[in-house]
């Protein structure tokens, strides 16, 4: 069991922090943050978590694009 307790408490900060990404990010909560409780998964899940694109900024992001496209299109009419 001493052996399994530094494992133990490097798996629970990296699942705390794959759950709260993949929320963010619009993930799958409950895949995210089984994967990041296997040892030495986690880490390659965190790298990937972080390194998405936000679909929630990207579609808010494309709805401003696309309102200022449409008033860019009125004002030259």
């Amino acid at each position: 069991m001493v052996h399994f307790l530094p494992l133990i408490i490097m798996i629970i900060p990296s699942a705390i922090i794959v759950n709260r990404l993949a929320k963010e990010k619009v993930k799958k909560v409950v895949l995210w943050t089984i994967l990041a409780c296997i040892p030495f998964v986690n880490f390659f899940c965190v790298f990937y978590i972080v390194g998405t694109a936000n679909n929630k900024q990207n579609e808010k992001l494309d709805k401003i694009l696309e309102a200022l496209n449409n008033l860019e299109s009125k004002n030259r009419v």
